[in-house]
C-alpha cells in the first residue's frame, strides 16, 4: 500500500469517527420537544440503537390554579403526550407545590400502575423533594388500595 492510500486510509478512518461520536453525542442530549416547557426533565429508560437515540420521558410540573394541585405533562422522547392532568400528593400530610416553590421531578425514573379511574397504567411522579404525585381522579382510589396492599406501595417507595 502507497504512502498517498495509507494517508486518504486514515482520513476516511478520522472522519468516520468523528462523525461516529458526533451522532451518539446527539443521541445522548434528547432535544425538548416543543409542547414542554423549558424547565422540563427528561428521563431515560433506554436506548433505541436501531436510530440512534435514548428512549425515554419528558416530564414537567408547574403548580395548578386548583388549591392543592399540580398540572402535569409525561410525553415520549418526542414530545407525544402521554398522560396529562391534575396530580395531587400521596398523602394528605405532603403539600402540591405552590407557586414560587420547586415543582421539579425527581431524576429517578416514573412508576407506572393501573389508574382505577382510567383503567389504563397511570404515572406516579417522584418529585425532587420526596413527594410521590398521583393523578388526582384516581388518588383515593390508590391510596385505599395502598392501605390494603402495601406490598404494592412498598415496592414503589422502595425505589425512590
Amino acid at each position: 500500500m502507497s504512502t498517498g492510500s495509507k494517508v486518504v486510509l486514515f482520513c476516511c478512518v478520522v472522519l468516520a469517527a468523528v462523525v461516529i461520536i458526533s451522532r451518539a453525542n446527539l443521541a445522548l442530549d434528547p432535544v425538548l420537544p416543543k409542547n414542554m416547557p423549558a424547565d422540563s426533565r427528561f428521563l431515560p429508560t433506554g436506548y433505541d440503537l436501531d436510530h440512534n437515540e435514548r428512549q425515554g420521558t419528558w416530564v414537567a410540573c408547574q403548580p395548578s390554579e386548583y388549591a392543592g394541585e399540580t398540572f402535569c405533562r409525561v410525553t415520549d422522547a418526542h414530545g407525544i403526550v402521554i398522560f396529562q392532568g391534575g396530580f395531587l400528593p400521596v398523602r394528605d400530610s405532603q403539600s402540591a407545590p405552590s407557586a414560587g416553590s420547586s415543582t421539579q421531578p425527581a431524576k429517578s425514573p416514573l412508576r407506572w400502575v393501573n389508574g382505577p379511574f382510567e383503567g389504563v397504567p397511570v404515572p406516579i411522579i417522584p418529585m425532587s423533594d420526596g413527594t410521590l404525585l398521583v393523578p388526582r381522579d384516581d388518588r383515593d382510589a390508590l391510596v385505599d388500595r395502598w392501605t390494603q396492599q402495601s406490598d404494592e406501595w412498598q415496592r414503589l417507595i422502595a425505589i425512590q
